[in-house]
């Protein structure tokens, strides 16, 4: 939610120029057209006016402390929101390297 692993696979996406850590298995970020952020393990799809149904919220903790559901303003299109996460492994030699997929 908020903080990198310590070891293992980091994943995460840019969103609105911050840097949100996601779960190791999250492959692909989204918003939707309330401009709630999603993140998903398979690429999704449009179903009826959103995304497919396989997808989770993205938490992260307010101001205020409250752990809340992720939303932005909405820029584009929610269709075009989609997006694949950033996965970084930590590498012996160089410290940190992109993942292999």
């Amino acid at each position: 939610m908020d903080a990198a692993p310590d070891q293992g696979t980091e994943v995460f996406a840019v969103i609105e120029g911050q840097k949100v850590f996601l779960p190791a298995d999250a492959k692909y970020v989204m918003q939707d057209r309330r401009g709630i952020w999603y993140y998903s393990t398979r690429k999704p799809r449009p179903k009826e006016g959103d995304w497919t149904p396989n997808k989770t919220s993205i938490a992260c903790r307010t101001e205020h402390g409250y752990v809340r559901a992720l939303r932005t303003e909405t820029k584009v299109e929610w269709l075009q929101t989609c997006q694949r996460t950033v996965r970084m492994v930590r590498d012996r030699s160089n410290g940190r390297r992109v993942a292999d997929d």
